[in-house]
């Protein structure tokens, strides 16, 4: 723990105080000069991005934004009817005096105007999803929301891959949490898409960010309210597969501010049947196994979040669980076995930060900690079979970052990271204890970066660096290593719409819970298990990319990449006419686990857009295809190639009155696996939604899949020993209704002589 002083020190050498500076003007209408009362103005800082103050016009049109610090801002103003503004690089304090606004469809030239914010934004280095416009998610979840962001790739089971790869480092808030250790489909599900702010997917992750992932970063944002005064929502949806409800509260009084929100959500009970064929070549015996099951899921979660001035801390904590009622038949043999698997995990996430600037904003610093206690929890019942597994999930992380801008073309930045992480679980098995055990497993990861951003050629953008992240894990024999990870993006800017990139990250995906040698017996022909064997694997990847933004609000991008991975990990199955555990011998099963199985190649080519083809008519596309090919040394080095492609379009229609339309779709091709073939996919959402009371609420009506019950998934194994069928008829047809409503005041200034005030019902933003 010695990382603490230091923070410490760091902390109480660098806090001081500024003075304080505001930016004040007055907003009217271009054509007849009358005041734009109640606009909304928001303040961000141009080199984060991140919203730093705000306030509310009054009714003659003013505006003051003080506990500002003296440097540069860019300013956005809005207001229903007109025309979005951005002022870039206002300094304070500075009055602005008279600015016009224009009505929707009118050009200005005075200032810079953009359309509103799109549903997606290509960044050099991370796509964004923004889901305020996103109506055919309302009362769905996280995973539903997944589904649109382009690049990522979610399946019917909830397992998301990002350009084709699954080892995705997931964060909430830019936060690592344990929710996401035990079971990543029930946590996605587990977080309603209302609560949802927006979602980054990060493909090219710079030296500052954790290297764990090969896949890339996908970091959930909550939503917040960065205005003055107090807000918040509620959001509440019904369905025949899903209900959830949400509410926020948001409080901010000059330089506080505080968030305080709940939610929590139930999948209904689900019939799923199955049917599973096995055909062994040595033994010519042939497994079929017909199985009943109903599933389901609840959760819920809440917490709270506060800052002021440089600090900022939060606390929340989560719980979600599932249930799984098994029946099957089996021939031969003239077997019936029932089952009933459950599990949940509680955990509680905190974390504290501070941040500053100095040297006129040139410089800056931030300190974080932030923890996760996890508690899950498994049982499983077969007959006279029971087993129980409780356990723990700690982790702490410490890190601090440091910028230095030495000149107008070149910043540095460095930094170090510890991350300490403690999982232990104790499983009691009944009657036969030999399959009891104890795992405990502890992973420290120190870190240390050095970054650089520069300008080369006055054409090329550059931010080079490298990361050297050292593991240490305690348990077994398992030794202790160390990776240096360099990352590179050079991009050149056309214009000022376009934008042309080339990036390279080196990635690693260290297995964790993976290494748990438990045995899941709920099939005793078809086993599941742990590996404490598993190497990490290491990812390099190359991504070469065009974007370009249209003054319509449009925008799209163009790419291809390449991915290889070392080490790849991947699920394996083998067969065995006997299998010894512990006390008990199983006879013509399969052992499923996850295994190091060689190479992995993944070529790529991306397509995405978003495009308002009329005033009340936008499509967005996402076109993935990867060509994988699979070099497997278990298998004497047998090659796997396939390609793989995933589209999807989502339109939507505005009527009068602020009624929207919306259509989504979704086509996955069929893929060839290391081991099989693996279905395809097609699935699609109808939705619409009304706003009403000044657009403060909205009712909405969703149909998903409003013609087909099931999804039919048939998975193919061919191994060199048996071949084998699974088929599931998955429930997928739902419909829903969700409502929604805004509330709180605002708080403006006046003039001095008019005090202070409040607005009721503020523009939605």
């Amino acid at each position: 723990m010695k990382l603490l002083p230091v923070l410490t020190i760091l902390l109480t050498g660098w806090i001081y105080s500024f003075g304080q500076n505001k930016i004040k003007g007055t907003i009217q209408n271009k054509d007849n000069h009358q005041p734009v009362a109640y606009a909304t103005i928001i303040v961000n800082d141009p080199a984060t991005g991140k919203t730093v103050n705000g306030t509310v016009a009054n009714e003659q049109g003013a505006f003051e934004v003080s506990n500002l610090k003296k440097g540069t801002y860019n300013i956005t103003i809005d207001f229903i009817g007109y025309t979005r503004q951005e002022l870039k690089g206002i300094n304070a304090p500075q009055d602005l005096g008279t600015i016009y606004m224009v009505a929707a469809g009118k050009a200005l030239n005075e200032v810079v105007v953009t359309s509103r914010a799109p549903t997606t934004e290509n960044k050099t280095d991370r796509v964004v999803y923004n889901v305020a416009s996103d109506i055919t998610s309302q009362g769905g979840v996280a995973t539903d929301v997944l589904k649109k962001v382009p690049q990522v790739t979610v399946d019917i089971d909830g397992n998301v891959e990002l350009q084709g790869n699954s080892n995705i480092r997931f964060l909430i808030n830019g936060k690592p949490s344990s929710m996401f250790g035990n079971s990543l489909a029930d946590a996605l599900a587990a977080i309603p898409a209302s609560q949802i702010k927006s979602i980054e997917a990060i493909t090219s992750p710079g030296a500052k960010y954790d290297a764990q992932g090969t896949g890339g970063i996908i970091n959930i944002i909550l939503k917040d309210n960065p205005m003055q005064g107090m807000n918040g929502s509620v959001a509440l949806s019904a369905g025949t597969r899903l209900e959830n409800g949400a509410a926020n509260l948001n409080f901010r009084k000059q330089k506080f501010g505080m968030n305080v929100f709940f939610s929590g959500n139930e999948q209904l009970s689900s019939h799923t049947p199955s049917y599973r064929t096995r055909y062994t070549f040595d033994t010519e015996t042939k497994l079929t196994q017909a199985t009943n099951t109903d599933f389901s899921r609840k959760a819920y979660q809440t917490g709270l979040g506060f800052d002021y001035g440089n600090l900022s801390a939060g606390l929340s904590y989560s719980y979600f669980g599932n249930r799984a009622i098994a029946s099957t038949y089996q021939q031969p043999g003239d077997l019936y076995f029932s089952s009933d698997n459950r599990n949940h995990t509680a955990a509680v996430d905190w974390n504290i930060g501070y941040h500053t600037q100095f040297r006129e904003k040139a410089d800056e610093l931030t300190l974080l900690y932030s923890g996760s206690n996890g508690n899950p929890y498994t049982s499983f019942v077969q007959g006279d079979t029971r087993s129980w597994t409780p356990g723990t999930d700690l982790q702490h992380n410490f890190s601090v970052d440091y910028s230095h801008k030495v000149s107008q073309q070149l910043t540095l930045e460095s930094g170090a990271k510890v991350i300490l992480h403690h999982f232990n679980n104790t499983a009691v098995s009944l009657p036969d204890t030999t399959q009891s055990y104890v795992f405990d497993y502890r992973m420290n990861i120190y870190a240390a970066y050095i970054s650089a951003r520069f300008s080369l050629f006055h054409n090329y953008d550059v931010v080079a660096g490298s990361r050297y992240e050292y593991t240490t894990i305690a348990m077994g024999k398992i030794p202790s290593y160390g990776e240096f990870l360099p990352t590179v993006n050079i991009s050149r800017k056309i214009g000022e719409d376009q934008r042309i990139k080339l990036a390279f990250t080196r990635r690693i995906e260290r297995p964790d819970k993976e290494l748990n040698p438990f045995v899941n017996l709920s099939d005793p022909y078809n086993i599941t298990m742990g590996n404490p064997y598993l190497k990490p694997e290491i990812g390099n990847n190359t991504e070469l990319g065009y974007s370009r933004n249209f003054k319509s609000g449009g925008n799209v991008y163009v790419a291809v990449s390449e991915r290889i991975n070392t080490n790849d990990l991947k699920t394996y199955t083998a067969y065995y006419p006997t299998y010894q555990e512990g006390d008990s011998l199983y006879k013509d099963v399969t052992v499923t686990t996850r295994r190091n199985i060689g190479e992995e190649y993944n070529t790529g080519l991306i397509l995405t857009s978003s495009l308002p083809l009329t005033k009340h008519l936008n499509i967005r596309e996402n076109l993935v295809v990867i060509n994988k090919h699979v070099v497997n040394h278990l298998d004497n080095g047998n090659k796997t190639d396939g390609i793989n492609w995933r589209l999807n379009l989502n339109a939507a229609y505005s009527f009068p009155n602020d009624l929207v339309a919306e259509a989504f779709g979704e086509y996955r091709s069929a893929w060839n696996s290391i081991q099989g073939r693996v279905p395809q996919v097609i699935n699609y959402t109808l939705a619409f939604r009304k706003l009403f009371w000044h657009k403060n609420a909205s009712i909405g009506l969703t149909a998903t899949n409003p013609f087909n019950q099931y999804i039919r998934q048939l998975t193919t194994l061919n191994t060199s020993n048996y071949t084998g069928t699974y088929l599931r008829m998955v429930p997928y047809r739902s419909f829903g209704m969700s409502m929604t409503y805004k509330f709180g005041k605002l708080q403006f200034k006046k003039e001095k002589e008019h005090g202070e005030d409040y607005l009721n019902n503020p523009p939605s933003m």
